[in-house]
């Protein structure tokens, strides 16, 4: 088996406690005088495990995974363009290539150009024009680089960030609570009062997926640390901008400083402590530093009466921030998330960094997936 994280979809304790034998019929029970008898109910549908994916030669109480799961693992491989596999997977790809045979479909359809089919042809084949990405550069990206490199103040900062602001994370569902962005937001019922949605405001900023990442002393995650700098230089340079070596080391730093902030994963999943309500009007009380006002203003918030905060002592503690760290290297930092994140939309020498650090040396995934 390849040496790399094998994701199961089978339920262990499932295996173990769920029968292959059908359920026996209960006897008839006779009516009642002046009744009409009621035929006795159809056999349920057998349900049951796949047996085969067991490896029956352990004995469960000395190796209860590797009964459950031996003879799955020993014909199983993972593909080489993911970094998991399992049921789960499996059923993303057979969705993947429905999808694909659709948008296929759209894309060769001669349907009317302002027809919703023919939008999603040309939107998919213009993802798949590699000599027009490639002619193109980063030109794409020249606005959103010029508004930052014009920010002159805190003020803007505090702009900028909030319209960076996107509904990214997912604290129940997913469990997913990584963001690059300074904040995360998520829109949910309300802890309190769960007729109502409410929004929900996440510690950010990061580029690795944790905080552990950028704090343990772990030599993988040391190793880590090492690839991430040397990453954020490659990006800026790809991107033409000057002294990326130098920045690199600045946008790391700055990261460094906001993963001491975080609440760890373990905390963070004591939902108890998230239910933090904290009106609009009290944030620059509660987490001075930020100019609150513009970044909800700026993030389409500002009629939101109050924001549940998951993470308030790091909020407090990156709001801190803001106002400590030069403004030059928040510009940076902002600089290369902009173009990070939409390295896989640009040019091969991005989309080939991209998947050198996020899939190779994160995920350990050794093929970057066909472009489609």
């Amino acid at each position: 088996m390849p040496p790399r994280d094998l994701s199961l979809a089978l339920i262990a304790f499932c295996l173990a406690c769920a029968s292959t034998e059908p359920r026996p019929t209960p006897p008839p029970v006779a009516p009642d005088a002046g009744v009409a008898a009621v035929a006795p109910a159809a056999p349920a549908a057998t349900h049951g495990v796949d047996i085969t994916s067991m490896d029956t030669s352990v004995a469960p109480g000395d190796d209860f995974f590797q009964f459950a799961n031996g003879a799955w693992l020993a014909r199983t491989d993972i593909p080489a363009d993911v970094s998991r596999w399992g049921t789960f997977n499996v059923l993303n790809e057979a969705s993947q290539q429905r999808t694909r045979a659709l948008l296929e479909a759209a894309a060769a359809s001669s349907a009317p150009a302002d027809s919703d089919q023919r939008k999603v042809g040309d939107f998919y084949a213009s993802y798949l024009d590699e000599q027009t990405v490639e002619t193109r550069g980063i030109e794409p990206l020249k606005p959103q680089l010029a508004a930052i490199a014009s920010l002159r103040d805190k003020i803007g900062l505090a702009r900028a960030l909030g319209k960076d602001l996107r509904a990214d994370v997912d604290a129940l569902n997913n469990t997913h609570f990584h963001t690059s962005r300074l904040f995360g937001l998520w829109v949910a019922p309300d802890m309190n009062e769960p007729t109502v949605a409410t929004a929900y405001l996440f510690q950010g900023g990061l580029g690795m997926p944790d905080r552990e990442y950028y704090v343990s002393d772990n030599p993988k995650m040391a190793a880590a640390r090492d690839a991430y700098r040397v990453h954020i230089g490659r990006v800026l340079e790809l991107a033409g901008i000057s002294g990326g070596t130098e920045r690199a080391g600045r946008i790391f730093e700055l990261e460094m400083q906001i993963a001491r902030t975080h609440t760890t994963r373990a905390e963070s999943l004591e939902v108890r402590k998230a239910n933090n309500p904290w009106k609009r009007t009290e944030f620059g009380k509660r987490a001075p530093g930020l100019d609150w006002a513009a970044f909800f203003s700026s993030a389409g918030l500002q009629k939101q009466p109050s924001l549940i905060v998951w993470h308030p002592a790091a909020v407090h503690a990156l709001a801190a921030l803001v106002k400590k760290v030069p403004l030059a290297t928040w510009k940076d930092w902002l600089t290369f998330h902009v173009i990070d994140r939409q390295a896989p939309l640009l040019p091969r020498a991005f989309v080939a960094e991209n998947f050198d650090f996020y899939g190779k040396t994160l995920a350990g995934t050794p093929e970057l997936a066909a472009r489609w």
